[in-house]
């Protein structure tokens, strides 16, 4: 067995963690390399390099970005043949300021395509999150002070922004919206990249999630479309609108 070493973005903080994987003439059979994911913040194609950054969208409209969490799950790699070999049943948690990913070791071969989702399982998202485990017990990732009954945030965006309809930047008005329901769980295929996952080494993909994203089509102007933060108001037309927005914001660097 080799290890390989990688900064991995834990919950918490960045330390340093390691990828183990079996080397062919151990198991050929079952041969598996390990891979990453390498993701960075964006709002409106700036990255954002600290929680409280002011940056201008494509509109001439600010942005100030307080919050952009989500979590990513049910990693599958498509094949050339377009069949789909599951990957580990990691659960990413996903915030501004990590950039390094573990996912886990994956079956060897030659790969065109990912999917993954944004959200929990149904039975994930129906669970008590134990103290222990570091990608559930987030706070900001609950609708209210636990995370029963209502289940898990999926993807948390907040911050402040220019809601005039002549954007200027004089003031900037404060927005949170807050994903979540077993409903609003989406399935994102991402355009086709080519990846060997070889045995005895390290596969990253180099990825990009721009929140501003979600904003499209949405008027800012009226100050129903500011707030989403329960799991009522996630059965609404605004996140009707919101949920279809998350199909675009990823991207490969």
């Amino acid at each position: 067995m080799r290890k390989y070493y990688f900064m991995l973005a834990l919950w918490t903080g960045l330390s340093m963690g390691t990828f183990t994987a079996c080397n062919d003439d151990e198991n050929p059979a079952t041969s598996k390399g390990a891979v990453a994911l390498h993701i960075h913040t964006y709002a409106g194609g700036n990255e954002i390099e600290q929680y409280g950054d002011t940056v201008l969208l494509a509109n001439n409209r600010k942005i100030a970005v307080s919050t952009a969490q989500l979590y990513l799950t049910n990693f599958r790699f498509i094949k050339l043949d377009n069949s789909e070999v599951q990957g580990p049943p990691t659960v990413l948690f996903m915030k501004q300021g990590i950039e390094e990913y573990e996912l886990g070791d994956v079956e060897a071969g030659n790969y065109k395509g990912l999917r993954f989702d944004v959200g929990l399982s149904d039975a994930t998202n129906a669970s008590n999150p134990n103290p222990n485990d570091p990608a559930l017990f987030q706070s900001t990732m609950w609708f209210g002070s636990t995370a029963q009954p209502d289940g898990f945030v999926f993807l948390n965006f907040q911050g402040a922004i220019d809601t005039a309809l002549n954007a200027d930047g004089a003031t900037l008005i404060p927005f949170a919206y807050k994903i979540g329901t077993n409903a609003n769980r989406v399935t994102i295929t991402m355009p086709e990249e080519n990846h060997a996952v070889v045995p005895d080494q390290l596969d990253i993909y180099h990825m990009k999630v721009d929140y501003a994203g979600l904003l499209n089509g949405i008027v800012l102007g009226n100050p129903n479309n500011l707030q989403m933060t329960t799991p009522a108001q996630n059965n609404s037309l605004l996140a009707e609108k919101l949920v279809a927005n998350i199909q675009d914001i990823f991207s490969y660097e």
